[in-house]
């Protein structure tokens, strides 16, 4: 089953460097769906803009029609895939000083997810620019997304929102998006178009913003406190004579070098000394059977490469929370990047995390966050 994506891409804001956001919204829509779409976006185009062009910057702040818009938008068959900048994160000293040049990477950004995988896929770009300019833009396109026996049917067009339409969906969806990430409104028309917000990327994201580096002892007393206090009532509550030991052992350990994590070894080497572990149980044992129990006790037991800990300042918790995006978010970046593409290439018929509710909802959540 070969199905043919029509994809529509419009942007939001200028690649021009400043402190403010940069969008930009591919619409995906099957062939079979295109007419529908069509005619629905003619109907919302005369509900609220008396048969005008439906363009985001004409409805600017009036937040009402914003969210009615969206409201009927959220009903299409076609599926959005955003790409959001947030220029302020951007080096100054860098590329995007360059307006011609940002343009092409944020774009080729965005062709990544839209471009690759379908068999037979039509672009259409709103144009920027003068005309040759967007000639070059398609060689530098077609340059980095070549055609081949898999996907052998790729046309790049440059047009307008007036001669194609569905160019004022994505213009629109993208200075919704955009305005929200800004601070410009509030959440609520963001919130009317998740129905068909398949994928919003934000990029740098947070974890690339500066970090404040103030010393806090109070709050590292805090944390000390917390997650001393709840280490204790477990071992007040618990019957386990396994894990009460393994507990204690991480906590005292914890006062004769603070600073230092528990080593996996020299916590199992230290349970068979007192014959509450097998000679032949390892660390795989160590963390199913006694990092993983405690954890779900409610237990903050942290890791590293070095080991384990129960946190007592703010870098323990750091040292940890780096740990699990090192081994995390390279899974859930590949699981996502497959999803997006069978969803886009199967025509926004299947999910692949419909097999796992739990999953879909924390990577749906994931990649439609903005914050």
């Amino acid at each position: 089953m070969n199905i043919r994506q029509n994809i529509y891409i419009d942007e939001s804001g200028t690649p021009v460097l400043n402190d403010e956001c940069y969008a930009i919204c591919a619409v995906a829509c099957n062939e079979d769906d295109k007419s529908s779409d069509e005619q629905q976006l003619e109907i919302i185009r005369k509900k609220h803009r008396g048969g005008a062009e439906l363009k985001s910057s004409a409805v600017g702040g009036r937040s009402r029609i914003r969210e009615a818009i969206c409201q009927d938008l959220a009903a299409l068959n076609s599926r959005c895939i955003v790409f959001i900048v947030r220029k302020k994160y951007l080096h100054k000293d860098g590329g995007f000083p360059y307006k011609k040049s940002a343009y092409k990477y944020c774009q080729r950004r965005l062709f990544e997810k839209v471009y690759r995988g379908l068999y037979e896929v039509k672009v259409t770009i709103d144009s920027f620019g003068n005309e040759e300019f967007m000639d070059g833009f398609k060689k530098y396109i077609n340059k980095h997304f070549q055609p081949s026996i898999f996907n052998p049917h790729k046309h790049l067009t440059v047009s307008s929102p007036a001669d194609t339409p569905m160019l004022q969906i994505a213009d629109f969806v993208a200075g919704t998006v955009r305005r929200f990430a800004q601070g410009d409104d509030d959440e609520t028309a963001y919130k009317q178009l998740e129905p068909i917000l398949s994928v919003v990327e934000v990029w740098p994201r947070a974890t690339q913003e500066p970090r404040i580096e103030e010393e806090s002892e109070e709050l590292d007393l805090e944390i000390e406190r917390h997650c001393t206090n709840a280490s204790m009532e477990f071992l007040e509550s618990t019957d386990d004579d396994l894990l009460r030991e393994a507990l204690e052992y991480l906590l005292y350990s914890a006062e004769e070098s603070p600073d230092n994590f528990v080593c996996g070894d020299r916590l199992l080497d230290y349970l068979k000394q007192e014959g509450l572990a097998e000679d032949q149980k390892d660390k795989a044992w160590l963390q199913q059977k006694i990092i993983a129990p405690l954890r779900d006790q409610g237990v903050p037991v942290a890791a590293s490469r070095d080991g384990y800990k129960i946190p007592r300042c703010r870098k323990d918790l750091s040292i940890f929370v780096d740990f699990v995006s090192q081994k995390t978010l390279p899974y859930l970046k590949k699981v996502n990047n497959m999803r997006n593409s069978l969803f886009l290439g199967l025509g926004n018929q299947y999910d692949m995390l419909d097999e796992n509710n739990e999953l879909k909802d924390l990577m749906t959540s994931l990649s439609k966050s903005i914050s």
